[in-house]
């Protein structure tokens, strides 16, 4: 049973599928095994083989877990909350879960404006130099503790440590995060954080473009556009869908 799922594993994560030998090579298995364990899967319509080719790919059984799977995980539903949020603000929208001390970002909608920044889902920023992150640690219990944490960890300085707290109690006092982008000060994003299915402050969600559109003054729009983004949210299990429990 371990080696099928091996197999099924290793096969899922390809790019194009992969022969016999190949999956006997990924999975340490021998070819005349790989070969066995392939042919069951595919009797299962867990795997089928690629027309004209020696390439076994995901089968029909599989895709339709899959889809059922993706349906149930608020994916579809989360992806339908940034297109309004982009939308309503012409910026891009992202949302992104804390991994360690960095921030995942998961799912972007970018800007249709001809300036604009694009979102990169599967880049991972520094906690703290991103406004999704600094709305997770605010919101997320003992924000001065943990950014003090983050920062000693990441071999930062005691100034950076005060000013990381002072925007800490600020995004608590607003009920939004602020930050422009420490490697590129045209770029700003607004942020709030989103609350689990299990109350824990793991995701946040944030709009993100040229600080010349987001402008003082309009902060307090747009920041209680995101934090309305955030509540739509509340309570879609999108973490699990990325392997966050």
């Amino acid at each position: 049973m371990a080696r099928a799922a091996a197999v099924l594993g290793v096969v899922v994560d390809s790019a194009g599928g992969l022969t016999t030998t190949e999956i006997a090579k990924v999975t340490g298995v021998t070819v005349s095994t790989a070969h066995r364990l392939a042919h069951t899967l595919v009797s299962g319509n867990l795997l089928c083989r690629e027309a004209g080719s020696e390439r076994f790919l995901p089968g029909p059984l599989l895709l339709r877990l899959a889809r059922k799977s993706l349906g149930a995980s608020g994916v579809p539903e989360a992806a339908d909350v940034l297109k309004e949020l982009a939308d309503r603000t012409g910026e891009t929208a992202s949302i992104g879960m804390r991994r360690g001390d960095d921030v995942l970002v998961l799912l972007s909608v970018p800007s249709t404006r001809m300036l604009r920044y694009t979102g990169q889902p599967g880049a991972r920023v520094p906690l703290l130099d991103s406004a999704i992150g600094c709305a997770i640690v605010a919101f997320g219990g003992d924000p001065v503790g943990q950014a003090a944490e983050i920062l000693t960890r990441t071999g930062r300085g005691e100034p950076e440590t005060w000013a990381a707290e002072i925007d800490l109690l600020a995004t608590q006092f607003r009920g939004y995060a602020v930050l422009d982008d420490p490697h590129d000060p045209s770029l700003r994003a607004v942020a709030a954080p989103v609350v689990g299915a299990t109350e824990i402050v793991r995701m946040g969600v944030e709009i993100q473009g040229p600080s010349s559109r987001l402008l003082e003054e309009r902060l307090d729009e747009l920041g209680a556009v995101v934090r309305s983004a955030a509540d739509a949210l509340e309570g879609l299990p999108v973490s699990i869908a990325f392997g966050e429990f």
